[in-house]
């Protein structure tokens, strides 16, 4: 065989194979793992039919993989909703990154100021699903004082920064979570029914605070504001905690004016458009 016909040859096979289409890549399971996740976290809660539908994942597939997560706690199984969610996993996780986000940098001053003030422990707090969770937090100096780590977490209607997040949500996203809880009585002051809850809500919706008085722990009361985004909506919560023996209502309500603005300076910080209507902040 001639030189010539080899080259042509090979240069034919050569035109062949860049012709053919580009082989589709195959999605790996993590790569599918972290899509499903991420359809729970923007829809969920879903039954599984929903998760079937929407991740487009063979039934046997999908079933596994929502049994590997749920056992290592990413994603939470609703027995009597029969649907599935984010699971705690992811918020621990997010946490860590949390220590190093905007929100607790641009709210450190206001927590310090408001613990100055007050001589009281001073928290933040994010929602997660049912619950709140701490994000950062000033101690009081005080020989008693509220024991607070971050990552604390407290159900969304017994805790003065949960409560103030349901307040400040659109009325939607306030229904499925509501819809979500089981109510548990922590103290003889928790709110463990609907209407006392909404009645509750309505309240603070008016008055701008939201007050837990002894609902999670007895012996503790607390007073929290929302921090907004710009369209209004709670993002986060600072609250002020302090034992029943040295702070009653009455002591309370005299810091809602600083906290309300420590809250109010953070939205702007986050987004200058949220809490424009809010007083300034602490000096």
């Amino acid at each position: 065989m001639s030189v010539n016909s080899n080259r042509h040859r090979k240069s034919t096979n050569q035109n062949k194979e860049n012709n053919e289409p580009p082989k589709k890549k195959q999605i790996g399971g993590v790569v599918r793992a972290i899509r499903l996740l991420d359809l729970l976290v923007t829809e969920g809660p879903l039954r599984f039919a929903e998760v079937e539908e929407r991740s487009g994942l063979p039934k046997a597939t999908l079933h596994r993989m929502l049994n590997d997560l749920i056992d290592e706690r990413f994603v939470l199984f609703d027995k009597r909703a029969l649907s599935y969610n984010a699971g705690y996993r992811i918020l621990e996780m997010a946490n860590r990154v949390w220590t190093r986000s905007d929100i607790r940098m641009l709210a450190r001053d206001q927590l310090l100021a408001l613990s100055a003030l007050t001589g009281e422990t001073v928290q933040i707090a994010v929602h997660a699903d049912t619950h709140v969770v701490v994000i950062d937090h000033v101690e009081s100096t005080q020989s008693v004082r509220l024991s607070i780590s971050v990552g604390n977490k407290s159900p969304v209607y017994c805790s003065g920064t949960g409560k103030v997040m349901l307040a400040w949500c659109d009325a939607q996203q306030q229904k499925n979570i509501i819809s979500r809880i089981s109510f548990a009585r922590y103290t003889p002051n928790t709110v463990t029914s609907l209407p006392e809850l909404h009645k509750d809500l309505a309240l603070i919706s008016k008055r701008g605070y939201a007050l837990d008085l002894e609902e999670n722990f007895l012996g503790t009361n607390g007073i929290a504001a929302p921090i907004v985004d710009h369209g209004g909506q709670a993002i986060a919560g600072i609250s002020i905690t302090a034992p029943t023996f040295r702070v009653g209502v009455d002591e309370l309500v005299q810091w809602k004016e600083p906290l309300i603005a420590a809250a109010a300076e953070v939205s702007r910080r986050l987004a200058p458009r949220a809490g424009g209507s809010m007083d300034s902040s602490i000096n």
